[in-house]
């Protein structure tokens, strides 16, 4: 039995398409890169490495940053990724480290960000351009730890108070 060249790539073409494949499904998927918002801090994710892609304009949402190149887990990792230059104001894919904490964390001016200086903090951060190593998995949903109730001490007439805020 003889078929021409036309007969056999369509007769492959409606084979794949049976199969449900298509070209687009034969391709290698990308992982979908979850969007996260300026004020998420790196200390509130519950995995140590993660890919994101931040909004455009967390310049403007004031979110605070403690640190310079290596940043206190308290701090927006977006904002830290303006003010290391990892992307710019126009928002971007970052990728986030979590590394042991540092005894000390600069504040500096740069890209238009000022970071705090802090003494110490119990984790920190650095945030990278993410390019993936191969093999490497990265979360396409990031998870959340529970929020944690702070003591507050005030004083008052009668003595000091523990006052506990209401979980956030």
């Amino acid at each position: 039995m003889w078929f021409s060249v036309a007969t056999a790539s369509t007769l492959a073409l409606l084979l794949s398409l049976v199969a449900g494949e298509s070209g687009k499904e034969r391709r290698k998927k990308r992982p979908s890169v979850p969007q996260i918002d300026c004020d998420i801090r790196a200390g509130k994710v519950k995995v140590s490495e993660f890919v994101a892609r931040c909004p455009p304009g967390c310049t403007g949402t004031k979110q605070a940053v403690w640190g310079t190149d290596i940043y206190a887990s308290v701090s927006s990792v977006c904002v830290a990724a303006i003010h290391s230059g990892v992307i710019a104001n126009g928002g971007g894919k970052i990728l986030v480290r979590k590394i042991p904490n540092s005894s000390s964390y600069k504040g500096t001016l740069s890209n238009g960000v000022r970071s705090l200086s802090l003494p110490r903090w119990r984790e920190s951060f650095v945030v990278l351009a993410p390019k993936l190593q191969k093999g490497a998995t990265y979360p396409s949903i990031l998870e959340y730890l529970p929020p944690r109730r702070s003591s507050i001490r005030t004083g008052n007439l009668a003595g000091a108070c523990v006052c506990r805020s209401p979980r956030v």
